[in-house]
């Protein structure tokens, strides 16, 4: 607890919040908590994505911040953001998953949000995590042919 608050302390100085985007409303579509699913954030997926989901310069991680959502118009996208070890491996809940997706899709990728879109469950984020990725690169790259194929 101590380190959660630490963490968002942190991040009021740095300006941390303003740069991942203000959280959208006080009812985010599958987010209970938007401060929790932002320490989550960067306690998970910060290290890798950066604190502002960009990635590294390198292309080993990808960028999310302006893609993210992108996944979901292509078939087998939704589950991959699950299934990809850096979800399917954190050191979270799945509740605190689907949280933490769901607080990712609509900070950093509201734009690309299908118009339908279903926040992801604790269950499905479950459900998904028993099944992990074997070729991640060889599913990342199919997916976004898919994605090119449709701009």
């Amino acid at each position: 607890m101590k380190l959660r608050r630490f963490l968002v302390f942190l991040m009021s100085l740095t300006g941390a919040s303003a740069a991942i985007g203000a959280d959208a409303s006080p009812a985010m579509a599958g987010v209970e908590n938007p401060a929790r699913a932002r320490v989550n954030y960067m306690l998970n997926c910060q290290g890798c994505h950066g604190p502002t989901g960009v990635g590294m310069a390198n292309g080993t991680v990808p960028n999310v911040n302006g893609y993210l959502a992108r996944y979901l118009h292509v078939e087998g996208g939704r589950e991959y953001l699950v299934q990809v070890p850096g979800s399917a491996n954190a050191g979270i809940t799945p509740a605190a998953l689907a949280e933490v997706l769901n607080w990712m899709l609509v900070t950093m990728d509201a734009t690309h949000l299908p118009s339908d879109f279903v926040p992801y469950t604790a269950d499905e984020v479950e459900a998904l995590r028993s099944r992990p990725l074997r070729e991640v690169a060889a599913t990342r790259a199919a997916l976004l042919a898919r994605l090119a194929d449709q701009l």
